[in-house]
């Protein structure tokens, strides 16, 4: 267990280039610790692209473009089109915490924990491999996705603290965002299904050097490895007329519903480092052996089912998923960072309602609607101090479509979305082991916040 010394004041996050000091400085608690951590990412606290944040997702699971790669990989077989689509994303969050008092109150200058923005670049590539919408063999195709954050400036960040002042569980940078898939339309009749993976990433750094008691060193040695490890998922579509009635039309109303199955595996990102240090006069030959352990944007199982109900010119969509996020109670327990806070999890059920609009044959318009709990358990956390409170979600979008676009020949269509989180009120009661009070609380917070998404995106169809 590493401590930050008392009354140290935080500091901003370091990058993955500054590890020697980073190790020795974390090691050592020679420097005080940095602020942000936490184990989500932008698929799953904000969503990806236009139409998932616009419909506070949704449609995640019925969407046909090219992030249905990672949502629920069955539905790139609802639209014969591929598709090319960058996207920007930008996120604000003012993260606060109000003092509630205490025996020792953190001094604070004031009550927002964190505003840094979330900045991200999304490229998705959606194409069929085989076969054709009309008959004409068994449509397969294939998805990509890649994002990195701040515009490619920190495709790989990282940070596992402990926190004096509290920190958020969630919302923190997105690490490099990778996955692939493909899915089989009609397999069976009416039933389209699919397979994608996420591509994860297990580092492991080993350090050797000669220090001063300053931190100032020489004679380092430094490898650093990365095993990659993929977290798989399946999902299903299926028309239920077509299934039910075969090419007849047997539902009420002449009602054309579609029902989606889906499951995605946990995923992490895992960092171990060993460090061996010399301190001539304090630690001699064969030096101090020091190992870490840690983990980053843990993602939790998710199964769930949704219903689309198309009406008119309308699209009605209802999900429901289950997040199982006490298996997080186990990989905290292996954390050198994090493993005195005994943290407890709970799994929930978040529930998602969303309305598409075909304006015309230009302009579609979409909404969306979620609540979603607190996994987090704990009220309180020694050293760590997390905090993470219940979440109103509510979003906005639009696409427009230019068919006959000059030069290219090839259909544009221009999304935009707009997002807003309300962070409920949640008290958490702050403990240090290097509070006088210890091991009682020394000040107790009420968390709560706003975030605001925008994301937009350009797509090529073809």
């Amino acid at each position: 267990m590493i401590n930050p010394r008392k009354n140290s004041r935080p500091r901003a996050a370091s990058q993955p280039r500054q590890l020697p000091r980073l190790v020795l400085a974390a090691l050592f608690a020679w420097s005080p610790t940095i602020l942000i951590a936490g184990a989500g990412d932008a698929a799953s606290t904000y969503g990806l692209g236009p139409v998932n944040v616009g419909s506070a997702q949704a449609f995640s699971v019925f969407d046909s473009g090219a992030w249905a790669t990672y949502y629920n990989p069955a539905a790139l077989a609802r639209s014969p089109e591929g598709e090319v689509t960058a996207v920007i994303q930008y996120g604000d969050q003012e993260l606060r915490a109000r003092s509630r008092g205490g025996s020792a109150p953190f001094e604070r200058g004031n009550n927002v924990l964190s505003d840094q923005s979330s900045e991200l670049l999304l490229l998705g590539i959606k194409t069929r491999m085989a076969g054709t919408s009309d008959g004409g063999g068994t449509p397969v195709y294939l998805g990509i996705n890649v994002g990195v954050d701040e515009f490619t400036s920190n495709a790989l960040p990282f940070a596992a603290n402990t926190s004096e002042e509290g920190q958020f569980l969630r919302f923190q940078s997105q690490p490099l965002f990778l996955s692939l898939g493909g899915a089989i339309g009609n397999l069976l009749h009416g039933v389209d299904v699919g397979v994608s993976a996420r591509l994860t990433l297990a580092a492991k750094a080993r350090l050797e050097a000669v220090s001063d008691l300053a931190g100032n060193t020489d004679s380092e040695r430094l490898s650093l490895e990365a095993e990659p490890s993929l977290s798989p998922s399946v999902g299903a579509n299926i028309r239920l007329n077509d299934v039910l009635c075969g090419s007849q039309a047997c539902l009420p109303f002449g009602l054309k519903p579609e029902l989606a199955l889906f499951w995605r595996d946990e995923s992490s990102y895992d960092v171990d480092v060993d460090a061996n240090v010399v301190i001539p006069g304090v630690i001699p030959e064969p030096g101090l052996d020091l190992a870490l352990t840690t983990l980053d944007t843990f993602q939790p199982r998710v199964y769930g089912v949704g219903l689309l109900l198309p009406i008119n010119k309308f699209e009605l969509v209802a999900t429901v998923e289950r997040q199982q996020w006490s298996r997080l109670e186990k990989e905290f327990a292996g954390d050198t960072v994090r493993n005195q806070a005994d943290l407890k999890f709970s799994d929930i059920t978040v529930t998602r309602l969303g309305a598409r609009y075909q304006w015309d044959d230009a302009l579609t318009l979409y909404g969306g609607i979620a609540i979603e709990d607190s996994p987090l358990k704990s009220r309180q956390s020694q050293d760590v101090n997390f905090l993470d409170t219940d979440r109103l979600i509510v979003g906005v979008g639009a696409d427009y479509r230019i068919n006959n676009t000059p030069i290219i020949g090839k259909p544009l269509v221009l999304s935009i979305a707009y997002q807003y989180q309300q962070l409920d009120d949640a008290d958490f009661d702050l403990t240090s082991i290097n509070s006088p009070t210890d091991p009682a609380p020394y000040e107790t917070v009420r968390a709560d916040g706003d975030v605001h998404v925008i994301s937009g995106s350009l797509s090529l169809r073809f």
